[in-house]
């Protein structure tokens, strides 16, 4: 039996060769870097970071087709699955780097700035991959942009607020705050879906990934698809703990402030399997589908990835958390935005088209440059 089978089969054959090749390098690059060559440890931690955001990726499609399996088994609605179990499929890499920030190295500023950035990654870089990869004009439904839209820039603006008010420490108002607000909007997704399931069906589509290479997970009962929930729970924790620690140490190398890290690198390598996901969706014709998930993924990373490492830590040490986050900058970045994909998705009816999917690209660039000024 190849003792590799089993990475084989996580990965797909493709994806093995990277990761190895990754794997390498960093042993090699350790190696030297211990040998007192300087440059070495560069390369060492871009690999990790690399190989992390890897394991990351196939761990949210092997935690999504588990939860799929469970949503389907028990009939839950697909507006409920929508902001709840798809959205924890994607970031709960986010919620990860959250624990982490809080719970082990002391910093909430580094998880908070990720949340940010990958907000901003979520809203501006995969509806512009999206738009570039489409086969034409992408018409988004008027639901997905004044209803989640706007909820999410609502949830945006409490962020601001509660940075604005409290800019040193959050206790267990503010979590509470968060979560009410998520539990709000899974409630209005679910009146929305009583109200349109005895006019039409509901047409969710569930995007599987084509690639002759990989092996899908086949499930046969509840009971494996939990273990396997629990098991990519795992593996995605300690790939974004690795995640976590090799960006900040390169940051550490280039003498870049781990806030900016979070907002930049660790908010990409969490956000990447997304774009992967709209991309696809986008060939295939389905527009609402690629920029949907955009909208519930940036309000649970907010509502609910920030409020529970703060009860977590409260529980624990019986303290508030302390934030040290004086880039404030950022937050009006993802403000200005989210104003900006509102516009931008309700012009031209509703169309996104190539001219406007650039656009929001190289916005996007334009304000990561910016952010290593902040």
């Amino acid at each position: 039996m190849n003792p590799f089978a089993p990475l084989i089969f996580f990965l797909g054959k493709g994806m093995f060769r990277h990761a190895m090749l990754l794997a390498g390098i960093s042993i090699i690059s350790w190696y030297l870097s211990v040998e007192g060559i300087d440059w070495a440890a560069y390369i060492l931690w871009i690999s990790l970071i690399l190989l992390a955001t890897i394991i990351i990726w196939r761990a949210g499609d092997f935690f999504s087709s588990a939860a799929t399996y469970i949503q389907e088994k028990h009939e839950i609605p697909q507006s409920i699955k929508a902001a709840v179990i798809d959205a924890i499929a994607s970031s709960f890499p986010e919620f990860c780097v959250a624990v982490i920030a809080v719970l082990m190295i002391g910093r909430a500023e580094v998880g908070i700035s990720s949340i940010v950035g990958s907000a901003l990654y979520n809203v501006l870089v995969i509806p512009a991959a999206a738009g570039l990869v489409a086969t034409s004009p992408m018409v988004i439904s008027k639901e997905v942009v004044w209803r989640d839209n706007i909820f999410y820039f609502g949830v945006v603006l409490l962020l601001g607020a509660m940075l604005w008010q409290f800019p040193n420490e959050w206790s267990i108002g503010v979590a509470l705050l968060f979560l009410l607000a998520y539990i709000g909007y899974v409630a209005l997704l679910h009146r929305d879906f009583k109200k349109s399931r005895n006019q039409e069906r509901d047409n969710f589509i569930t995007e599987e990934v084509e690639d002759d290479e990989e092996d899908l997970l086949e499930l046969q009962s509840e009971k494996k698809a939990w273990l396997w929930i629990m098991l990519m729970m795992l593996v995605m924790g300690g790939a974004s703990h690795m995640l976590v620690e090799s960006s900040l140490s390169l940051g550490d190398l280039l003498g870049i402030d781990g806030v900016i890290m979070g907002f930049v690198v660790i908010a990409a390598g969490t956000s990447v399997p997304d774009t992967a996901l709209s991309v696809i969706s986008a060939k295939k014709g389905h527009y609402d589908a690629a920029v949907s998930n955009v909208f519930g993924s940036n309000i649970f990373d907010i509502c609910v990835c920030l409020s529970i490492p703060i009860l977590l830590a409260l529980a624990m040490s019986g303290e508030p958390t302390y934030i040290d986050l004086p880039q404030t900058g950022l937050i009006w970045s993802l403000i200005g935005a989210t104003l900006l994909s509102i516009y931008f998705f309700w012009s031209n009816n509703y169309t996104l088209t190539k001219v406007k999917a650039g656009m929001m690209g190289i916005l996007y660039l334009l304000i990561i440059l910016i952010s290593f000024t902040f």
